[in-house]
């Protein structure tokens, strides 16, 4: 998921230290890569892994939540459940839904907490 960001002129950076603050609070290794203006964010816990990429200028920027491809839609385990439900499979099935109720509460939490670091930081650029 992504959501877009007009007319806060929001320091990016401090705003990408603070989302990687979330993840490590919540027990996520996190690497934090920086191309120019750009931001990405891995992090990773348990079976849920995903990226966080912030881009474009402090008035006008783009946060994108985008799951490893392991923890959204039909992994693996869940395609071999169904197959194998009849004998017993349909447990993988359970478990891999159990994991992406999970990432979407998750992902649901992520976005309350970056609404409130966007307002907290609102007008944050230096000389503005």
């Amino acid at each position: 998921m992504r959501d877009q960001w007009l007319g806060s002129n929001v320091d990016l950076s401090l705003l990408s230290q603070r989302i990687e603050q979330f993840f490590k609070e919540r027990e996520f290794d996190t690497v934090t890569e920086k191309l120019d203006a750009d931001f990405t964010i891995r992090a990773s816990a348990f079976q849920l892994k995903t990226k966080v990429r912030i881009f474009g200028r402090p008035n006008d920027f783009t946060i994108e939540f985008i799951p490893a491809s392991k923890t959204r839609g039909f992994s693996l385990g869940m395609i071999v459940g169904y197959i194998t439900s009849a004998f017993g499979g349909g447990s993988l099935v359970l478990r891999d839904l159990k994991t992406q109720e999970n990432l979407d509460r998750f992902e649901d939490t992520f976005w309350e907490y970056v609404d409130l670091q966007v307002a907290e930081l609102k007008n944050s650029v230096k000389g503005s």
